[in-house]
């Protein structure tokens, strides 16, 4: 599960860097404004991203738990098939990178690669969906049970809202 899981959020986190930085590179083309227009975009996805997810964390513990009735039902038909491991890193792997495909964090990476080194955002990027992804396999009913998806949504929504303020302290320093 870990090496399909993992597989599919690097392979996002590369595309989106690479989407990212043609971003920056379509921001050459136009004039000089005074300011870089692929970090003012960064930080207004951001600011979208922090914002919404604060909106919805009022929400997030009964949205977790359709979402969780949903992922136990997927995983109720893998126990009815077997699998090989490699089929089985094939479907997890197809799965994330379906379900994942233009979410907050595809599209904050594009904002914050257009924005910032892309070494830097894939290192950073790869690095925070492995620990993720370990403490989702190894710990995540464990955590589910002492952590609300409530809480976890309002940590999230505040670090998008940080992202978007260190960006903005990087464009007024540039300009």
């Amino acid at each position: 599960m870990f090496v399909g899981t993992f597989g599919a959020l690097a392979v996002m986190t590369v595309i989106s860097v690479g989407l990212g930085r043609v971003l920056h590179e379509v921001d050459e083309l136009f004039p000089d404004v005074g300011f870089p227009l692929d970090d003012a975009l960064a930080v207004a996805l951001l600011i979208f991203f922090g914002v919404s997810t604060l909106a919805s964390a009022s929400q997030a513990n009964e949205t977790a738990e359709e979402e969780k009735e949903e992922a136990q039902e997927v995983v109720d038909e893998f126990g009815k098939k077997e699998y090989e491991v490699a089929g089985l890193v094939a479907s997890t792997f197809a799965l994330v990178f379906a379900a994942e495909w233009g979410d907050k964090s595809f599209l904050a990476t594009i904002a914050l690669a257009a924005a910032s080194d892309p070494l830097g955002v894939i290192g950073g990027a790869v690095t925070g969906h492995g620990v993720a992804t370990v403490i989702a396999v190894l710990g995540g009913s464990f955590l589910g049970k002492y952590l609300s998806e409530r809480t976890v949504q309002y940590v999230g929504g505040s670090l998008f809202l940080v992202f978007a303020a260190a960006t903005l302290v990087d464009i007024f320093r540039g300009v």
